[in-house]
């Protein structure tokens, strides 16, 4: 690797070959890449490739050294295009097109598949591999210095798909590209590629599954693709927590509840320790309208995590429920003796149930103090049982937090 960078980017200052006639020869080409001079190479290879007295022998077939000169103007124009030398890099507006190009002239050429072209400054061979190599992390590190440093995503993203055309199949750079460049960029059609293809080599970063699951279901907006995939990824994965979440959310975007339901029963069975399952079935239910069976589930998620926050508020809220039914009901009578009497009779009920659900929201609120949609059940609560103190003390921690003028 070391041999390699100083026959790529060693720096010597260039001397100029004023009113001197380039002559085509591969070999001085890699001389004065060899020592730095990006420039002077640049014009001797170009001068090689152009000539049809060195690229085609006398039958009009390519000649023999055709295959190398193509090989090493590629390795060039790479240089050109991922040099840190200005100098260098403004002798053409973007070297990759040109590498890629000569590089493809070379392998179509070299039916023989030689395993080296060029040599280190010793004269021993360097294959063909190990340039590849080369090239890739000098590209791979203009990606990187693109991504992290200057947040050039778009730079970031094309330098990666440039280092892919020298290790297509490498799994670490498919991962990058399909999983960080390429959504930091917008590009989800080709992340979507990238991480198919890096799966396909044998990667199994869970990363690989979240950033796809979310192209589909976030940038794509293709709920089915997206299902599709949580429900292959619970399959494949059957003790993966997360990916029944997945499976459960497009449910409930897709509004289909009984399924999203079913997801979740799986789960808690699989998982007797799965809090959070439970909780989702609570919500689940009480979706389908089915109190009962949400008040089950949200006790027991808490039995298994007191300190549950969510499944309280869930279960505070059904219990609360009752109440608010008689106050409905109350607020639609009448100002007759007979509306008067019911209302007196429903006031007893509605005491009754305020006094029954106010300890479930005394919990909610141990549990987070400063929920502001606890603290407003709690001031009706207290206002309409007349707790003079406690109405006193909720407005206070109100008013404190910006909840109340």
């Amino acid at each position: 690797m070391k041999k390699l960078a100083i026959l790529l980017i060693g720096c010597m200052p260039f001397v100029a070959l004023a009113q001197k006639e380039i002559k085509p020869s591969v070999p001085n080409a890699e001389k004065a890449l060899r020592a730095g001079k990006i420039d002077e190479a640049k014009a001797i290879i170009d001068a090689t490739t152009s000539s049809q007295e060195y690229m085609v022998d006398k039958k009009g077939n390519p000649s023999k050294n055709a295959a190398k000169a193509w090989f090493l103007k590629g390795v060039v124009y790479a240089a050109i295009d991922t040099t840190k030398e200005q100098k260098f890099k403004s002798l053409v507006p973007d070297g990759f097109p040109i590498a890629k190009e000569s590089f493809d002239k070379a392998k179509a050429l070299d039916q023989d598949k030689t395993p080296a072209f060029l040599n280190d400054p010793t004269g021993f061979p360097m294959m063909n591999d190990q340039v590849n190599a080369y090239l890739a992390q000098s590209y791979y590190n203009v990606a990187i210095s693109a991504f992290q440093d200057e947040k050039n995503y778009k730079k970031a993203f094309e330098y990666t798909e440039r280092t892919l055309y020298f290790i297509p199949n490498d799994t670490s750079v498919l991962m990058n590209a399909g999983v960080f460049f390429g959504p930091a960029a917008d590009e989800y059609d080709k992340s979507i590629e990238y991480i198919k293809k890096y799966q396909a080599k044998g990667g199994s970063s869970p990363d690989a599954n979240i950033m796809l699951f979310s192209i589909y279901r976030d940038q794509k907006k293709d709920n089915e693709a997206a299902l599709s995939l949580a429900k292959e990824l619970v399959a494949k994965y059957p003790n993966n927590p997360e990916y029944p979440k997945f499976e459960l959310d497009m449910y409930i975007k897709l509004n289909r509840l009984p399924e999203a339901k079913a997801v979740m029963e799986r789960q808690a069975a699989a998982d007797p320790n799965d809090k959070e399952s439970r909780y989702y079935l609570g919500v689940i239910s009480n979706e389908l309208k089915q109190p009962e069976e949400a008040k089950k589930w949200y006790e027991e998620s808490i039995k298994l995590d007191a300190k549950y926050f969510e499944p309280q508020l869930g279960l505070a809220e059904i219990v609360y429920l009752d109440a608010k039914k008689v106050k409905d009901e109350m607020n639609q009578l009448g100002n007759s003796k007979e509306d008067f009497n019911k209302k007196v009779a429903l006031d007893k009920q509605y005491q009754d149930k305020l006094r029954v659900a106010l300890p479930y929201w005394e919990k909610c609120e141990k549990l987070s103090p400063d929920e502001g949609k606890v603290l407003d059940v709690l001031y009706l609560i207290y206002s309409d049982l007349e707790m003079t103190a406690q109405v006193t003390r909720i407005e206070k921690r109100m008013k404190a937090l910006g909840l109340l003028d």
